[in-house]
């Protein structure tokens, strides 16, 4: 079955293409053939393992080519840990209701066990108290009869009860030599049981120990992919920041250059337009000019009383001020003026 493929458009062209070897119908495949698997029988409970297995290394290819995809395209790093997040989701859904199962065989298996067990011990000692039970009441019976004897046989009672004495002793200490051996076997089989207890517990812990050590690697490996991404975001920033930088450099001499030639271009123009004014004015400025100097040729008349000398003086010097205010205003025409 063909892996899906993922592409991702960028202007005109097809960037990298993100491709899983496990696929959604794979991962459908995946729950229609384990949804009905159990961990009841022993070959039941070997289907699942082997389940979760399968399971577990198709997480660890989603993850491994991930850490591929990402090593080559950094662009793609967060569309390709989505959807390898994706992934591993849909196959952790089927792999925990597994897990369950197959927990619940063996905490069930380890409560029989345990349990048997148990029950061993029981009967063992039950069996130990029917026969120390047993060999009291023999003991009673043999008792109970050589008492009877005794009054009988006075002195064949004596010897016999030395026999008995000695044979209760024996039996006695085959007692005590038995409950030594039924207590060794339960202290033995305490202690087998403690050493798988034992045993398990390490075995647990190593395995707690190695999945500690994996997602820490996992971890570091993602902190490795952000950083360096975070690294050619930066870079990227900085070198559009300084080409945007030199581009408006380069906008704000081109308009300080415009303004600069649009500012010699306005005062070539407006000192054409006034030489072209100055020119225009040329024989006005003559006219006044000439006629200042036609006021300043007049003679006054000879008068001989004072009154009239008085007036002449007065005109003369009307004339004179009225000269110098001719000549004031050709020469502000002459420069342009108004």
């Amino acid at each position: 079955m063909a892996p899906d493929v993922l592409s991702f458009p960028a202007g005109e062209q097809t960037v990298q293409i993100v491709t899983y070897s496990v696929t959604d119908a794979i991962i459908a495949e995946i729950r229609e053939k384990c949804a009905g698997l159990t961990a009841d029988t022993p070959a039941g409970y070997e289907e699942v393992r082997l389940a979760i297995a399968h399971i577990r290394d198709s997480r660890v290819g989603i993850e491994r080519r991930r850490v591929d995809l990402k090593a080559d395209a950094l662009a793609w790093g967060r569309k390709v840990d989505s959807e390898a997040k994706r992934l591993t989701v849909a196959l952790e859904a089927i792999e925990e209701p597994l897990k369950a199962k197959k927990k619940a065989v063996d905490d069930e298996e380890a409560r029989v066990k345990a349990e048997k067990e148990a029950a061993k011990l029981a009967a063992m000692e039950a069996e130990l108290a029917a026969h120390l039970a047993r060999e009291e009441a023999q003991e009673k019976a043999k008792r109970d009869a050589e008492e009877a004897r005794i009054a009988a046989e006075r002195a064949a009672l004596e010897v016999e009860r030395a026999k008995l004495a000695e044979e209760r002793r024996l039996a006695e200490e085959r007692a005590a030599a038995e409950r030594a051996r039924v207590d060794a076997e339960q202290r033995a089989e305490r202690e087998r049981l403690a050493a798988e207890r034992a045993e398990l517990d390490a075995q647990r812990r190593a395995e707690e120990e190695r999945q500690r050590i994996e997602r820490e690697r996992i971890e570091s490996e993602r902190r490795a992919v952000v950083a360096a991404r975070e690294k050619a975001e930066r870079e990227e920033f900085e070198r559009q920041a300084k080409a945007t930088a030199e581009r408006e450099a380069a906008e704000k001499a081109e308009r300080a250059r415009i303004a600069a030639e649009e500012a010699r271009v306005a005062e070539a123009e407006r000192q054409a337009a006034a030489a072209a004014r100055l020119e225009a004015l040329r024989p006005d400025v003559e006219k006044v000019s000439e006629f200042a100097a036609r006021l300043r040729a007049i003679e006054a008349p000879a008068v001989t009383s004072d009154e009239a000398r008085a007036v002449i003086a007065i005109a003369m010097r009307s004339v004179t001020d009225a000269a110098s205010l001719l000549e004031l205003n050709a020469a502000a025409l002459a420069k342009g003026g108004r």
